[in-house]
């Protein structure tokens, strides 16, 4: 009810800490990636702020993104995130690609809250304490005019994102909007079918260089890991090789997968 109306509730009984203080730690962290190589992260003003606003994403896994963005820059097509929630982590991902012509930023949800699970999704963490997998189903529900509202408070344009509304398995089928090519996706889909359905169409749009991180791998529910696995294995088989990294689960809990060949 209050999500509808743009209100959010936060717990206050956690330990602030003045947004200074984090700013001055991103900017610290952001030049010791910088200093250890590879594709570097450009300077900007805003990411602080809007690490600080994530709520399901610590910002240690939001620099995952972060990076696999630069990387991801010279690389070929569109930019996607299957499960956005309250939008926050898309505003993020927007304010990432907002100076590069041509990435469009394509955004999956319900908006309906999550799927019934699967024979493969047993509660592996009871994030909420509901006490059973498929009491989670339609939970972490928000309407798709929050994620607007995130997006317009960053002056990206309405032109340069798209909104698939509805079920992937769904979506998949009859949405006419859907991406020709992809550089990066960033899939938070919690569920073993949707995550398997994900990762099978950006295997047909997706060509070398492209990066997928998948959240919550061998966390709350056993399907993402079980989806991420199956399919590393299947096109291996196949004859296509996804490299994939899992950091320490300090960083969170998400694995990051790089298409190394078509």
């Amino acid at each position: 009810m209050l999500a509808a109306v743009g209100y959010e509730l936060r717990r206050t009984t956690t330990t602030s800490v003045p947004f200074e203080n984090f700013a001055n730690l991103a900017k610290a962290y952001e030049r010791r990636l910088n200093d250890d190589g590879g594709v570097p992260i450009p300077r900007d003003e805003s990411r602080a702020r809007l690490l600080a606003r994530l709520m399901g994403t610590p910002p240690s896994e939001a620099y995952f993104l972060v990076r696999a963005l630069a990387a991801c820059r010279e690389i070929p097509g569109d930019v996607c995130e299957f499960g956005v929630a309250q939008g926050e982590t898309s505003a993020l991902i927007a304010n990432e690609i907002a100076g590069l012509v041509g990435k469009r930023l394509h955004l999956f949800d319900s908006f309906e809250g999550l799927p019934k699970p699967t024979d493969k999704d047993r509660l592996k963490d009871d994030i909420d304490s509901l006490g059973s997998m498929g009491a989670y189903a339609g939970g972490m529900s928000f309407p798709d005019d929050m994620v607007r509202r995130r997006l317009a408070a960053i002056a990206f344009p309405p032109d340069r994102y798209v909104i698939h509304k509805g079920f992937i398995e769904k979506l998949i089928s009859e949405d006419k909007a859907l991406p020709d090519r992809v550089s990066f996706a960033y899939v938070d889909f919690d569920f073993y079918e949707p995550i398997k359905v994900a990762l099978e169409f950006l295997h047909g749009v997706t060509s070398g260089g492209a990066m997928i991180i998948v959240d919550d791998y061998d966390y709350f529910s056993t399907g993402a890991k079980a989806a991420v696995d199956e399919f590393i294995e299947a096109k291996k088989g196949a004859g296509t090789i996804y490299e994939a990294f899992v950091p320490d689960k300090s960083f969170g809990h998400f694995a990051v997968i790089t298409r190394k060949q078509r």
